[in-house]
């Protein structure tokens, strides 16, 4: 009913994704590509993230917030480009993951098998309601908000996907907003 109005200051789990450009430009063409995306990907509103079968805390409901890891040039890396809200979290062996979520995601199978850890397991996030932030937050600006909160935080987790405070989320959810 109120959909896309967002609550950003509610005590969800809330969770940092680092995504390669690669992917990233994929799922939410950004950063922006010269060749058009899938056109099933784009107007989807829902897709899926692979990633190993080690929990660190994933639960439904949370938040995400899209990290693009790396970049080649400055305004294509290190930074938190967008939401999402988190609907799913399946462990399964890759082959049934990628059989069941194949149109949701940008992996083929064989990215999915080698998300797999030794267990032989891969974890499904399916998530949906993306919203691409105007404004990107940079590395820099997401050290120096946790900062300014007190927050523990060490650009080093993330390199892999790590909870984050309800406080964080906001801050970097309005950061992505400001007009000025």
């Amino acid at each position: 009913m109120w959909w896309p109005a967002k609550v950003i200051d509610a005590e969800l789990p809330s969770f940092m994704v680092p995504i390669k450009p690669r992917w990233s430009t994929d799922l939410f063409n950004v950063p922006a590509m010269l060749i058009a995306r899938s056109d099933v990907l784009g107007i989807s509103r829902e897709h899926v993230y692979y990633r190993s079968s080690s929990r660190r805390g994933e639960s439904v409901p949370a938040r995400l917030l899209w990290y693009v890891s790396e970049g080649t040039s400055p305004g294509e890396g290190q930074m938190v480009v967008g939401s999402s809200r988190l609907d799913e979290v399946l462990i399964d062996t890759p082959d049934t993951l990628f059989s069941k979520f194949e149109h949701l995601g940008v992996y083929g199978r064989a990215e999915v098998e080698e998300a797999a850890d030794a267990s032989g397991q891969a974890m499904a996030l399916r998530f949906s309601d993306t919203e691409i932030f105007p404004k990107p937050v940079t590395l820099r600006l997401l050290t120096s908000l946790a900062k300014e909160r007190g927050l523990p935080w060490s650009p080093g987790s993330l390199i892999s996907l790590s909870k984050i405070s309800s406080e964080l989320f906001q801050a970097v959810y309005q950061e992505g907003h400001r007009t000025t």
